[in-house]
């Protein structure tokens, strides 16, 4: 499960699993809206032979960075890199962003998570 394999990465930082689980659940709740929006299609051509778009599912921590979810979008856009909606949580200091990104933008996302002092887990990866 996505949110275990999280609390695991934050375990010992102060990080609740209530953090986390909402966290996580803000983000595959808004993705499960998209798709329920564009019918359900995870293609990211028009044609029925068109191939999915591999995309990552990442979880990125931070210590006293409230602004951890426009920081890493602002970033991510400065490289091209689309980003759907970020789940975000705290607990205390602590601050957890999970995101989705099409998996081309793995390395700007490795960059900005080291940039802003951040850790990061890719959590799966998959084709869309």
């Amino acid at each position: 499960m996505v949110a275990d394999r999280v609390a695991q990465r934050v375990a010992g930082r102060g990080v609740s699993r209530a953090a986390v689980d909402a966290a996580v659940g803000s983000v595959f709740g808004a993705l499960e809206s998209r798709r329920a929006a564009s019918g359900g299609s995870q293609a990211s051509g028009s044609g029925p032979d068109t191939a999915p778009t591999p995309t990552l599912v990442a979880a990125v921590t931070a210590r006293s960075l409230p602004d951890l979810a426009s920081r890493l979008r602002a970033a991510l856009a400065r490289e091209g890199v689309t980003v759907g909606p970020i789940g975000i949580a705290a607990a205390g200091l602590h601050h957890v962003a999970t995101l989705e990104i099409v998996g081309s933008g793995r390395q700007a996302l490795e960059a900005a998570a080291r940039t802003l002092g951040a850790q990061l887990s890719i959590v799966s990866e998959a084709a869309g």
